[in-house]
């Protein structure tokens, strides 16, 4: 896959990120993009799950909620 068709794969997750629910799983590249840090960040700062051997993602509602117990608290 190319440079720009892995861009276009991944913005086209990103647009779909508000359909989708809590539970689903956001692979690293998209993680990365949403939140504008590396891919190495996101593995070595986010709760990873692992989906099969060598992939792993990040909790879509974990992006989504990760400030809110500070604030209600």
């Amino acid at each position: 896959m190319s440079s720009d068709e892995r861009k276009k794969r991944i913005n086209e997750i990103l647009q779909r990120l508000p359909t989708l629910p809590d539970s689903a799983i956001v692979p690293v590249p998209v993680v990365a993009a949403h939140d504008n840090v590396s891919e190495r960040t996101v593995r070595r700062r986010y709760p990873m799950v692992k989906v099969s051997v060598g992939r792993a993602g990040v909790q879509l509602g974990y992006l989504r909620h990760r400030g809110r117990q500070a604030v209600a608290a």
